[in-house]
């Protein structure tokens, strides 16, 4: 018989590795507005951190072409006293996994840091990274799956200047809407990407529509709500060149395009070379730059203005963009036309808003139709006075 003072030996119970938190160390950090509320204002609390908890699971963005690095909060439980560290992994799409190099210990007193085994594709993308995790050792691990947004970028979204400009400044709705614009575009050459975006505004107009929320001051979209960026509520909409400019500026600093850019705007002056000589400024050295050029003639008040359609000397025209009744519009007066320089390759070309793109700034200035003198007439419309110089656009306006 067996001694009664002597105890059957117990199976160990089973250890069990709690997953407490998953920060990643890739991560830009600068995602803010997770809840929604700000809408397109550069505003809002940063996006939590770690990004990953029991109770959230946030959106992150990370540069293309780099190891995704996490740290894991872990906790155990159970199994014999002093028992052995075990392995940890986690296995997620595309090549994303991440696996302890030896034995850890899952201790919430030192998380542990993990590498990708590869890197993050070279691609602009908006994915799913779900990662299914195990520990090795027999030891159960939960929660078993977790998932997080990632946004990838080119490269470090820019963000100098959000203190300047209101299109400046990282937000989620930001990054969703400017990824989901560039991503489709498949490419990562800097000026097709320039001029993709550009695509979507192949006009520009000046005329306010009643279909954008008067908080956003369609077309100009100069606001303290986001600026440029509710554009992309309201394609069709379209604004004037230089909210397109702002937008087009806005994105490509987003997700971290490299590249110079600089504002420009192109227009003429009578007084100079009889209006055919291009003159250009950037708008943000000079906020007024741009034709303003006034005369009086015969007791009545003469004002340049570059014109956007065929006009007649001495008829009088509705406002600029009034549709008319055969369905066309009444061209447009404009003090100049916006573009962005971007240079990136040793390549420099002139993305014009709504009216496109150039190798110098010279010949921007055939975008419109011509130069004319005007005088005001009733209901904001206006009358030609006198034609100054033609040059290359021809058909109505836009």
């Amino acid at each position: 018989m067996a001694d009664p003072t002597t105890e059957t030996p117990q199976p160990d119970a089973a250890q069990s590795i709690a997953l407490k938190s998953i920060e990643f160390v890739s991560d830009h950090g600068l995602l803010k507005g997770c809840t929604g509320e700000s809408r397109w204002r550069n505003a809002g609390d940063p996006c939590p951190r770690p990004e990953w908890t029991p109770e959230r699971a946030v959106p992150l963005s990370i540069s293309m072409g780099r190891s995704v690095v996490i740290r894991l909060g872990l906790s155990s439980s159970g199994g014999a006293p002093g028992a052995a560290p075990v392995e940890i992994r986690g296995v997620g799409p595309a090549g994303l996994t991440f696996e302890s190099p030896g034995a850890a210990a899952a201790s919430s007193a030192a998380p542990l840091e993990l590498s990708s085994a590869r890197k993050i594709g070279r691609r602009i993308q908006k994915f799913d990274l779900n990662l299914s995790w195990s520990a090795g050792g027999g030891a159960a691990l939960s929660p078993g799956r977790t998932s997080n947004v990632v946004y990838v970028t080119m490269g470090r979204p820019q963000t100098d200047r959000q203190d300047v400009w209101q299109e400046d400044g990282v937000t989620l709705k930001r990054m969703d809407r400017a990824v989901s614009w560039i991503s489709p575009l498949n490419t990562l050459d800097p000026h097709e990407i320039v001029y993709g975006v550009m695509a979507r505004f192949p006009t520009y107009t000046l005329q306010p529509s009643p279909r954008v929320p008067r908080e956003y001051h369609h077309p100009t979209y100069l606001n303290d709500q986001g600026g440029a960026w509710a554009m992309t509520d309201h394609v069709e909409e379209t604004g004037e060149c230089q909210a397109i400019v702002r937008l087009l500026r806005g994105m490509l600093r987003q997700v971290g395009i490299p590249g110079r850019t600089r504002m420009l705007v192109v227009w003429g002056d009578p007084n100079v070379d009889g209006g055919r000589r291009t003159l250009s400024a950037d708008l943000e050295e000079r906020p007024w730059a741009g034709l303003d050029v006034a005369k009086v003639e015969g007791g009545r008040v003469w004002r340049a203005a570059l014109i956007d359609g065929p006009v007649e000397e001495g008829r009088t025209y509705p406002a600029s963009h009034t549709r008319l009744p055969d369905g066309s519009f009444s061209p447009g007066l404009n003090r100049y036309e916006a573009c962005l320089e971007f240079a990136h390759g040793g390549v420099t070309r002139y993305y014009a808003g709504g009216a496109g793109v150039f190798d110098s700034v010279e010949p921007i200035l055939g975008v419109f139709w011509g130069l004319i003198w005007f005088s005001s007439a009733p209901n904001d419309g206006y009358r030609v006075e006198k034609i100054v110089a033609r040059y290359g656009r021809s058909g109505g306006g836009r």
